[in-house]
């Protein structure tokens, strides 16, 4: 039996394109998305370390869909409540993939 941070780790390396934190929570039948994101937030210290800097988190950033603003700069993993340019809510949230380096 896998653990969930090892049943989102499996999304994450083998999906081709990004998942969203609600994605992954829907498919693992998750109440609390911001748990998710907290598993998010440990699976990538927890990658890095342990593939030596060979596997990293990618982050695709949250962007208001309309305005377009990208929410570069986040101190917290999240989706956030508004845009601060145009103050909409309606938010495309963050999107996660596990990538290699070469």
């Amino acid at each position: 039996m896998e653990t969930r941070r090892e049943q989102i780790i499996k999304m994450l390396r083998n999906s081709d394109r990004f998942i969203s934190a609600e994605q992954i929570a829907r498919s693992l039948d998750v109440k609390d998305v911001r748990s998710i994101y907290s598993d998010i937030q440990h699976i990538a210290k927890t990658i890095r370390s342990l593939s030596g800097g060979k596997e990293i988190v990618i982050m695709d950033p949250p962007r208001c869909r309309k305005c377009g603003f990208v929410f570069k700069n986040m101190k917290h993993l999240g989706k956030p409540g508004r845009c601060p340019k145009c103050k909409s809510t309606w938010i495309e949230p963050a999107r996660f993939k596990i990538n290699s380096r070469r």
